[in-house]
């Protein structure tokens, strides 16, 4: 730990601003030099935080399944009827709302008929991603983990390779009530008699690239071949009935690549009102400069990479507002919602876990601060947002964990996840930051429309020197910050208008370096720890944010 992080741990409220641009605020007559700002509103409440935008991902890809979910009911690693119980718990842990199974890229390739029926008799097959799959993990060993985390699974269905026929059969095989068909007998004969009742469906998966390299008007039209007719078990109540209970499937359909609007728009003029699905998918990954991408370390990296990243993330507010315009020109009542269900940061291949665990990547204080920050561009936009799901829970790209045969440990990243739980249910707040923006030296335009595997698809000139978000359920408001300053402590001034600070407490996740990062052999080097806070003062609050850190704040209102 260097000399100056060390003082600034020990002594943060004696830190003084290295930024161009400070002021002085008052706080109970007494001058305080500050470097920034936040005015909180409790009383402008906006939308409700879905819980769902805290989701996840798993697909067949390198270690995710096979060695990181599922190491077989013989393993001598703990499990729960096969399924890795350091998993279960730590998806427990984060109290998991959504699965998304079984991909991504894997599900374009994925018949599903494959997976069901006993084990050993199951088809071993060449996957999508160049590995061989045993099939040994299918729909009702990815139900009993749903089962056993306490989520909702979300089905990505094969519109590439399989005919609209399989995709409502499969409907019929996981929600068909008990005996009704042959299909719900086949599920009882694989040892389900009770419907899985999946109400999250994706039609197809990046249709643009890996599921078909389909135009906006292709897709279009496959998609409402797909879902002219679909079984919709229990979605008419019986009259008196609690509609409340309805089991009506929510369809999402494929949306775009990145900042793609045009794709946006033309599929929603393909679909027409008539098939308006639930939701529009988005993916959203974050990697460096598209001259760097392949070539970016996930714990190799200079400041000015560090930065780059983060504005790169920050797009995604753009993301999300941009085909937001474009769904309103169809469906101007917004009942679409958007469904980011891939995002995260993106590295080369230098921190992978093994040969065989394609795609996996370390995860440092970086990829916590890219993860408060996206998570409160969900939160901030949470009337637009219905559902977000991080890729992917373990072993691959953004993971929460990192597994390898009986080595487990968490990331930073599922720490941020824990940490923002007080937000969830929660209504939004209208929150003003205001502190000097951090250059990014190395910004470079994107095309629409490219790789969103890249970055953004826009200019991403500076970042925000303070971030976050706010949310209030009754008398507790919660507030998330991010400072992504590598060197500089933001002294704070914090302002609860028209409301008493009765009480406030706080946790923060910080690391000597911004590379800090979890391993097996110390899977406890990254870890949040309570906040140490001034008391405040009837609504207002001096608080120092640590460099690289993400803080979360609960105030109880008076």
């Amino acid at each position: 730990m260097s000399p100056t992080r060390r003082r600034f741990l020990t002594t943060a409220s004696s830190a003084l601003s290295l930024l161009a641009l400070s002021r002085s605020r008052s706080l109970s007559q007494t001058a305080t030099q500050t470097d920034a700002s936040i005015d909180i509103f409790p009383t402008e409440t906006k939308s409700t935080i879905a819980p769902e935008i805290y989701s996840h991902f798993i697909e067949h890809l390198g270690g995710v399944i096979y060695d990181g979910v599922w190491v077989g009911e013989k393993s001598k690693i703990p499990n729960e009827h096969g399924i890795r119980k350091a998993f279960i718990d730590a998806m427990r842990a984060v109290q998991a709302p959504v699965l998304r199974w079984p991909g991504g890229c894997f599900a374009e390739s994925y018949d599903w008929r494959d997976g069901i029926g006993p084990i050993p008799t199951r088809p071993q097959r060449t996957a999508f991603w160049e590995q061989e799959d045993t099939n040994h993990f299918g729909t009702h060993e990815f139900m009993a983990t749903c089962r056993t985390i306490g989520c909702k699974p979300y089905l990505a269905a094969n519109l590439r390779s399989l005919p609209a026929r399989d995709f409502y059969q499969y409907m019929e095989y996981c929600n068909a009530p008990a005996g009704t068909n042959a299909l719900a007998k086949l599920r009882a004969a694989n040892g389900d008699a009770e419907p899985f009742n999946v109400e999250f469906w994706g039609v197809g998966n990046e249709s643009w690239g890996c599921g078909g390299n389909l135009t906006p008007e292709e897709y279009g039209a496959k998609y409402r071949d797909y879902t002219t007719w679909y079984p919709r078990y229990g979605s008419e109540a019986p009259a008196g009935a609690d509609q409340s209970r309805r089991k009506d499937v929510k369809l999402i359909a494929c949306g775009p690549n990145g900042d793609d609007t045009r794709w946006t728009q033309e599929v929603m003029r393909s679909i027409t009102p008539s098939h308006l699905p639930f939701g529009l998918s988005v993916h959203y990954y974050t990697s460096g400069d598209a001259k760097q991408f392949a070539k970016g370390d996930a714990i190799q990296f200079d400041d000015a990479t560090h930065y780059d990243l983060l504005a790169r993330g920050s797009y995604m507010e753009n993301v999300i507002g941009d085909h937001w315009k474009m769904l309103d020109e169809i469906d101007p009542n917004h009942k679409v919602k958007l469904v980011v269900d891939e995002w995260g940061a993106w590295y080369g291949k230098s921190t992978e876990i093994g040969p065989q665990y394609n795609l996996s990547q370390q995860s440092t204080m970086r990829d916590a601060l890219l993860t408060g920050i996206t998570l409160d561009t969900f939160q901030r936009h949470s009337d637009k947002v219905a559902m977000a799901n991080v890729a992917q829970s373990i072993n691959c790209i953004h993971s929460l964990m990192l597994a390898s045969e009986d080595k487990f440990t968490v990331t930073p990243t599922f720490h941020i996840f824990q940490m923002y739980l007080p937000h969830r249910g929660a209504r939004t707040l209208r929150t003003e930051f205001s502190a000097p923006a951090i250059p990014n030296t190395l910004a470079t335009f994107s095309p629409v429309g490219g790789n969103s595997y890249i970055g953004s698809t826009g200019p991403i000139d500076k970042l925000a020197g303070l971030s976050g978000s706010a949310s209030l359920r009754g008398k507790e408001l919660t507030l998330s910050v991010v400072n992504p300053h590598l060197t500089h402590p933001l002294t704070t001034e914090l302002v609860l208008h028209e409301s008493t600070i009765a009480s406030v407490r706080g946790t923060v996740l910080v690391g000597s370096s911004v590379h800090d990062h979890n391993t097996f052999e110390q899977p406890n080097a990254v870890h949040p720890t309570p906040v140490q806070i001034a008391t405040p003062s009837g609504r207002r609050l001096i608080h120092t944010f640590p460099p690289a850190s993400v803080t979360v704040l609960q105030f109880q209102l008076a």
